[in-house]
């Protein structure tokens, strides 16, 4: 066994894009990617599409992800399912065995004395910190360089003042105009989400990655349009007080999957150890979110919450109202919205979010509902998940984030009213009880008015309702179980 040491930092010769090196002794597409003997990987990515594709510009990047066979078959199991489930690891990160981006030309290192991850800076002599920042020094007229950084860490005895030096791998702004992209691969920490680094800076602390002879993985190509914040410097783009990278989850193009195969040692005394790969053509990268991206602008307010379900559908007690709680969301324009991505603010677990999954839609004049399935007592939601945690005694703020960061509707002062007036349940034996709009084509965004309480007189509910498990129904407010009208475009 070889080691992929410290960050799979290759130290082999580039390849020049127009000599014979694919796997199949032709010119290369787009460039080459290189296994080297000691099992390292490096991309050279050619530049041809590249410099003409207009939506490109200096706040973009490419990355290439790499996935262990053996991880990503855990879950692209099905041949038909394929091209969705590629597209799920890429737009999540799930898995993620290595990254590399267009960038930067070297690695972030790990400063312990900040208890975080952050660049590393070759510091002044006596390691001072100002209290506001110097002018860069003569010599240094590359900003990419030169930092001086303000220190973010409120436990540092140097919080607020400036850290200054030679950041010798800084993240750049992309530059259409070079030849050949260099790719650099480093390894996750076996975790997955690698491009939370670009965010957090965390992950990459030079890690020892062990290869073996004949491991096999999936490598893609992604675009990221808007990944870098517009900055003249990096020292800005990489502001820990701002947000100076967009997470680069969901990709704008891809490129078809590239398998490697490792190959450490040479078969024969005149065979060579390593591999080259051919990158696929630039104009055959696609985009994966083709036919579910926005294509028209939403009015503010014409997408909003409709009815919540925060006391569970058993345990008239109140001693846990967490099953099965759901939020319904209402799109009131006469046309179908793309919600991929989008945001429910507060409704997570604290303060947390939830995010819709990817090509999420919500269908013209109706609705969509997000809700735990505990005791599956609601038997139609559109997305099911387990982290959704709503207070019994109310939530002082509620929003609909859209993909770009835009708040599309928020309700607010919800610890009164309805919500946080009415608690977990009216008493032992009473239903469980959701709020609703009193009329779903008027937006509330404040729970003191245009809210009511579900009931049994409800148009929407009956004790016949294929919507509700048997089990869980209320037929009336003497008898346990749940009222409510998930999926009820109404009244």
């Amino acid at each position: 066994m070889r080691l992929w040491s410290g960050v799979l930092l290759l130290a082999g010769l580039l390849f020049l894009v127009h000599c014979k090196v694919g796997s199949n002794g032709e010119a290369p597409n787009q460039g080459a990617v290189q296994q080297t003997a000691a099992g390292q990987i490096v991309a050279n990515l050619s530049s041809r599409g590249i410099q003409n594709d207009s939506r490109l510009t200096e706040q973009s990047m490419i990355a290439l992800y790499l996935y262990k066979k053996k991880d990503y078959s855990l879950s692209c199991v099905s041949a038909a399912d394929r091209q969705k489930c590629e597209d799920g690891l890429i737009f999540k990160n799930e898995k993620v065995d290595s990254l590399g981006f267009t960038n930067e030309p070297g690695y972030f290192g790990y400063d312990a004395d900040f208890q975080s991850y952050f660049p590393m800076l070759v510091a002044d002599p006596g390691h001072n910190y100002p209290s506001s920042k110097p002018s860069d020094p003569a010599g240094f007229a590359d900003p990419d360089v030169w930092q001086c950084m303000r220190i973010p860490f409120s436990t540092d005895p140097n919080y607020g003042k400036y850290e200054c030096g030679v950041n010798s791998h800084p993240i750049r702004y992309f530059n259409k105009q070079l030849t050949t992209y260099t790719l650099q691969v480093y390894a996750t920490n076996g975790k997955g989400y690698a491009s939370s680094y670009i965010l957090d800076y965390n992950l990459f602390n030079s890690l020892n990655h062990p290869v073996k002879d004949g491991d096999r993985y999936y490598a893609y190509f992604a675009v990221h349009y808007n990944a870098t914040k517009a900055a003249a410097d990096s020292e800005d783009r990489f502001d820990a007080n701002a947000t100076t990278w967009k997470r680069p989850i969901e990709p704008d193009l891809v490129s078809p999957r590239i398998e490697i195969k490792v190959k450490l040692l040479p078969e024969g005394p005149y065979d060579k150890a390593g591999s080259v790969y051919d990158i696929p053509d630039y104009s055959r990268w696609y985009d994966p979110l083709a036919g579910c991206r926005a294509t028209q602008s939403v009015p503010a307010n014409s997408i909003y919450i409709s009815e919540i379900l925060w006391m569970g559908s058993e345990d008239t007690s109140g001693t846990s109202a967490t099953e099965d709680e759901f939020i319904e969301i209402y799109n009131s324009n006469a046309f179908d919205v793309s919600i991929s991505g989008w945001k429910l603010n507060g409704v997570g677990s604290g303060t947390g979010a939830i995010v819709l999954p990817t090509c999420a839609t919500i269908k013209a004049n109706s609705v969509y509902t997000v809700g735990k399935q505990t005791t599956k007592a609601i038997t139609k939601l559109d997305y099911v998940v387990s982290d959704i945690s709503l207070s019994n005694s109310g939530e002082g703020t509620l929003n609909i984030q859209d993909s770009s960061g835009t708040i599309v509707s928020q309700i607010t002062g919800c610890t009164t009213g309805p919500w946080g007036g009415f608690g977990v349940n009216g008493g032992s034996g009473l239903p469980k009880r959701s709020m609703r709009l009193t009329s779903i084509a008027a937006f509330a965004g404040t729970c003191a008015a245009g809210w009511s309480t579900t009931s049994t007189a409800d148009t929407s509910y009956s004790t016949s309702s294929g919507n509700l498990n048997s089990s869980n129904k209320a037929g009336s407010d003497a008898v346990e179980g749940t009222v409510a009208t998930p999926g009820y475009a109404g009244p």
